[in-house]
């Protein structure tokens, strides 16, 4: 069903929309009754403590789960960065983000793979097999694929901050305002404030 048809009134169509979203985990509610509409150029920062649903709002906005109650509906497609990005230890940076494309439906050459890999600063490892990266290099290698041509216009990242240095941070926070400039949207999950020139939005939980 389009989103013309649930929302009619709506003259622009969110990018997402929840509707009185429930969600439990272990006979615990996370999040009742939970309403937001993102549109293009919104940024979300989704903010509560440890174990306040933070992730499992993600899950559910990227499909990897279902909600008690309520619906999700994205409108047209998506990028999901998780916390723990996945990485196959026996690529190389460059065939992971290659692989990480192609899975998606967004081939790239390599061409394109390795100039997404120069802002993270990770063309000089894009030979490395990934299990001997640290922590932070990992981390900049999942977030690569925001600079990969042809990306979806949601971005969904759970803690992309984690060890990451101040002049990533930055950087990052670079290509978020500029996705969302070109009318694109972003929720991600953070423990600290992303440097941002475009405005903010918040949502807390854990609060109800």
């Amino acid at each position: 069903m389009s989103l013309a048809a649930v929302v009619p009134h709506l003259a622009r169509p969110p990018a997402l929309l929840l509707q009185q979203l429930v969600q439990s985990r272990g006979g615990r509610l996370l999040f009742d009754g939970l309403d937001l509409a993102l549109h293009a150029g919104d940024l979300l920062w989704v903010q509560g403590r440890n174990g306040a649903g933070k992730t499992s709002l993600l899950r559910l906005i990227c499909g990897l789960s279902a909600p008690t109650a309520g619906r999700v509906h994205v409108e047209q497609g998506l990028l999901y960065i998780a916390h723990k990005p996945g990485l196959k230890d026996h690529l190389t940076v460059l065939e992971q983000l290659r692989s990480s494309a192609a899975v998606a439906g967004r081939a790239c050459s390599e061409a394109e793979a390795l100039a997404a890999l120069a802002p993270v600063g990770l063309v000089d490892a894009a030979e490395q097999r990934q299990a001997r990266l640290s922590e932070g290099q990992r981390r900049r290698a999942a977030l690569a694929q925001l600079w990969l041509p042809q990306v979806p216009p949601l971005w969904v990242l759970d803690e992309p901050l984690a060890a990451l240095d101040t002049r990533m941070v930055e950087r990052l926070a670079q290509r978020l305002d500029r996705h969302a400039d070109e009318g694109g949207c972003a929720v991600f999950t953070s423990h600290q404030p992303l440097p941002l020139r475009r405005a903010t939005r918040s949502l807390r939980l854990g609060e109800h």
